[in-house]
């Protein structure tokens, strides 16, 4: 019965890992570069129904082949009918980066969480669970139920 669960365990660790490695490999690629002309800027206020009622604005870029979230700094800048480059992930066509044409990258916070930190902190907490026996079991079922729904987001 215990060396069951012990293969069930693996197999679980192993798709869990695989996966991560997925979506880690779809944000450090480089995909595709676009070069298009921004359309539209859109401020949606984003209200949270609570008792206290608080709210905070998300920005989004609107080109002719996508709409993506940018950050508050980016949105700022006079953007109407500017030339903007950015990449599209290889795997589940997300926004990785975008720029004005001569200036800096931009990456927006929830990307880099999603495609880099929770993929490498589920990596790195199935290794320390597996190779050197650390009973962070309940750490290790939060992120793997993080990364479900991380997979979730980046489908739909």
């Amino acid at each position: 019965m215990k060396k069951q669960q012990h293969k069930l365990r693996q197999s679980l660790y192993a798709a869990f890992t695989l996966a991560a490695l997925v979506i880690l490999v779809d944000f450090v690629s480089p995909g595709r570069i676009v070069n298009d002309d921004i359309i539209d800027v859109q401020q949606v206020r984003q209200q949270y129904f609570n008792a206290a009622g608080n709210y905070h604005y998300s920005y989004k870029v609107i080109t002719s082949e996508h709409k993506f979230l940018v950050t508050k700094e980016f949105a700022a800048l006079e953007l109407d009918n500017k030339k903007i480059e950015y990449a599209v992930s290889p795997i589940f066509k997300e926004v990785n980066w975008y720029r004005l044409l001569d200036s800096d990258k931009f990456y927006y916070s929830l990307r880099i969480v999603s495609g880099l930190v929770l993929p490498l902190l589920t990596i790195i907490s199935i290794f320390l669970t597996y190779w050197y026996h650390k009973k962070i079991s309940t750490l290790v079922f939060i992120l793997q139920i993080l990364l479900v729904a991380d997979l979730v987001l980046l489908i739909s």
